[in-house]
């Protein structure tokens, strides 16, 4: 059979699985297989091969996701069960995470230690555990923000459905068999590095050996993300073929055959699989030089690219949910269009010229990955990628690798100096402006628009046509900024922070951009045995990235509504993330010590920080937004938010912060201002949204800005009735996750993320 016919079963193998799974991308990817054919002008076996395998990969998918079900059921109480540890645990401060089975069926285990003697015991529990616990099975909860990580869906993905909050670890025993022992070798591997390697250093040496990042500082991870470089710090197929070539040549020279080498090299590929954990690019890069060998056997030597296919074929009717998968995307992405280049790549002679190519074809065709996943690109990636892979891929990795073997305590501080010194490299150049362009998440078209783009690019290439294919995908990426910069929509979301307040006022045309407040955790005092390396923030894990996913990168003014953390703690990930013209804020609310740390943040990156009471004209009064409340410069709390009443979108708003009974009264006393659209005071505690206030302003819906079964019991249900008894649309971020209000010109629909 002809080189690369192979391809062809596998773009056939996509496509089926996606028209079971998501059919507007099958269908694009069916289009682009009957184009292809055509103008090769397939034979009939050829195009009877393509059928049979979109049927069966459309069939595969469909029985596959049919089965993915759960038989456990939740019991109103914590119940007694018994759990087999499944995978490795992830300890961090008062946590422990992992996946077990009840019952031949996964779950995701959460448990909270009492005590750090509880911790320093749970720090030998590994895959093979039997445990009897006293817990109770909850659903995932899904996104409730456009955009963001779908956590419940990619638990599922996996074939997990529940979460087990465990109470009590009654005991457990170690019943471990053969089939743990790669697993549990990994675990004591990862063990070892924690033991031996600095802190500094621990994380990146587990990630390059064991493909785990869990150690690694946010600080790097964000480095590393920004520069373009963040898969250095996963197993490559980089490392797969390294590490196989060292052990081919080591075996060779000790006098094995080529016969014993090549099962020698299947069975450590399938080792090295589990041994890293399994991820896509390491079971692409290993699955393909296995297939490879094998075709060796049987006198049939195949291509890379019909060796890439059959691998490419063979994991996604094994798991057709692989799809959805980043790593799994950018692996196969990168991996095809590196193949496809090969003859552009390799007609030259020289070593830097192909490495720039390799770069150059790297970057491109992960660039709609990355945009709609992560919705930004490293502007650096191209340069640093050039610096970068050499350097990890000839100095860092085996020296790692050394290391790690000897445990020489010398070439552990050398091997922590060198790390070190990467790693405050990378941040400093990370923290260069512009390092990175927010592009926001393209929508389907425009993702369509760049693979096309892209293909043309790469044909481009192969015809010396370099200038042209540039402009081309400089244009669709200039539409794209376009499109996003000078929407003729407009939009108000109040974002989901769970028990806090944020809310985006993004007009037409991009005549203005508001945040009023950012949402915000309440800390609680902990031991330094409970802290965790990594925290979650409502700032730099819900709102910065939602903004991004918008295209959003500069806000006209950030309005902070009064002192407390639910509405200001994102703040300081917004002041970093984003470029900020202006902030408001209560008069005398910078008292506070969470608003102190706020205003320095501002200092330092020269934002200016006004205070804001009735009247106040500020930039937002031309687009209809005028500040009502406080009404006057004594800081007093919750009744001293700032109040914004706008005009937008035809409707009438109020946004009131934790405006109470007493700032209703005031404001009902100083203005006849009907509206439409209230946003529910103090996240509709019945301290406020007062019988009076609601006969006056008389809104016709209400959003609830609260978390999903707080502890303060919002929103109260007296407050619910009132609003019901008026007849009022209710609409709460704690149900419904985010609420959109999207308008053009005079008319706007409402919109809840979940339904």
């Amino acid at each position: 059979m002809n080189r690369g016919l192979y391809l062809y079963p596998a773009i056939s193998v996509l496509s089926g699985t996606l028209l079971a799974l998501q059919f507007h991308w099958g269908a694009v990817v069916l289009a682009l297989l009957l184009v292809s054919l055509f103008l090769r002008k397939m034979t009939f076996t050829i195009l009877f091969l393509c059928f049979v395998f979109l049927f069966i990969s459309f069939l595969n998918t469909t029985i596959q996701e049919k089965r993915q079900k759960t038989v456990l059921t939740s019991e109103p109480q914590p119940a007694d069960l018994q759990i087999v540890i499944n995978d490795i645990p992830v300890i961090d401060g008062n946590s422990f995470v992992t996946l077990a089975r009840i019952k031949k069926e996964k779950v995701l285990i959460r448990y909270y230690f009492s005590s750090e003697e509880e911790k320093r015991k749970f720090q030998y529990v590994k895959p093979g555990f039997v445990c009897k616990v006293k817990g109770q099975l909850t659903e995932p909860k899904p996104n409730k923000n456009p955009n963001l990580f779908h956590y419940k869906n990619y638990l599922a993905h996996r074939g997990v459905y529940w979460v087990l909050g465990v109470n009590v670890f009654e005991k457990c025993a170690d019943e471990s068999t053969w089939k743990h022992t790669l697993i549990n070798l990994r675990f004591n591997g990862l063990k070892k590095i924690e033991r031996e390697f600095p802190s500094s250093t621990a994380g990146v040496t587990q990630a390059l050996l064991f493909g785990e990042t869990g150690l690694i500082a946010e600080d790097t991870m964000k480095a590393f993300r920004e520069l373009g470089v963040v898969h250095l710090l996963a197993i490559s197929g980089l490392h797969v073929g390294l590490v196989f070539a060292v052990l081919y040549y080591c075996l060779l020279r000790i006098g094995v055959t080529k016969e014993s080498v090549t099962w020698i090299g299947i069975v450590f590929l399938l080792c090295y699989i589990v041994l890293t954990g399994a991820s896509p690019s390491v079971m692409r890069a290993s699955s393909m030089l296995i297939v490879i060998l094998l075709s060796r056997k049987v006198a049939s030597k195949l291509s890379t690219i019909d060796s890439l296919s059959i691998v490419f074929v063979m994991l996604v009717l094994y798991d057709p949910f692989a799809v959805f998968n980043v790593g799994f995307q950018l692996s196969f992405m990168v991996s095809f269009s590196l193949v496809v280049s090969s003859a552009v790549i390799l007609n030259t002679s020289s070593s830097i010229a192909q490495l720039v190519k390799v770069t150059v074809v790297a970057q491109l065709s992960s660039l709609p990955i990355i945009l709609y996943h992560f919705y930004e690109f490293s502007l650096l990636g191209f340069l640093t990628n050039l610096l970068y892979v050499p350097l990890f891929s000839f100095i860092v990795l085996p020296m790692t690798i050394i290391v790690y073997i000897l445990s020489v305590e010398w070439l552990i501080l050398f091997h922590k100096h060198l790390l070190d010194g990467i790693q405050w490299v990378s941040t400093f150049i990370a923290s260069f402006p512009f390092s990175t362009i927010v592009m926001g998440k393209p929508p389907f078209l425009l993702l369509v628009g760049y693979l096309i783009a892209i293909y043309i690019v790469f044909v481009g290439f192969e015809k010396r046509k370099y200038m042209l294919s540039g402009l081309l995908l400089i244009f669709w990426a200039s539409t794209h900024m376009l499109i996003n910069t000078y929407n003729p929509y407009g939009e108000i979301v109040f974002v989901d922070v769970g028990q806090g307040d944020a809310t985006l006022i993004k007009l037409p045309y991009n005549r203005g951009t508001y945040l009023i407040d950012t949402g915000g955790e309440v800390p609680f005092s902990k031991e330094e045995w409970e802290e965790r390396k990594s925290r979650f923030s409502v700032g730099e894990d819900i709102v910065v990235p939602f903004l991004k996913s918008k295209g959003i990168t500069s806000i006209d003014t950030l309005i902070l509504t009064h002192g407390d953390l639910d509405h200001i703690g994102g703040s300081e990930a917004v002041l970093r993330e984003m470029k900020v013209k202006e902030v408001l804020i209560s008069p005398n609310s910078d008292e506070k010590g969470e608003m102190k740390k706020i205003m320095k943040i501002a200092g330092q990156k020269k934002v200016p920080v006004k205070e804001a009471w009735y009247p106040y004209s500020w930039a937002g009064d031309k687009d209809g937004l005028h500040i009502v409340s406080p009404q006057d410069e004594k800081y007093e709390g919750n009744n001293d938010s700032i109040v914004l009443y706008g005009e937008i979108g035809s409707l009438r708003w109020l946004f009131t912060g934790d405006l109470e009974e007493q700032g209703e009264n005031e404001f009902i006393r100083n203005f006849d201002l009907p509206i439409d659209v209230l946003k529910v005071g103090h996240h509709g505690s019945n301290t406020s949204t007062t019988e009076e206030f609601l006969i006056d302003t008389k809104p016709s819906v209400a959003v609830i800005s609260a978390g999903e079964t707080n502890r303060f019991g919002h929103p109260h249900p007296e407050v619910v009735e009132r609003l019901k008894r008026r007849g009022i649309t209710i609409y709460s971020t704690g149900e419904n996750g985010a609420i959109s209000y999207r308008f053009w010109d005079k008319k706007g629909t409402f919109s809840a993320h979940l339904p």
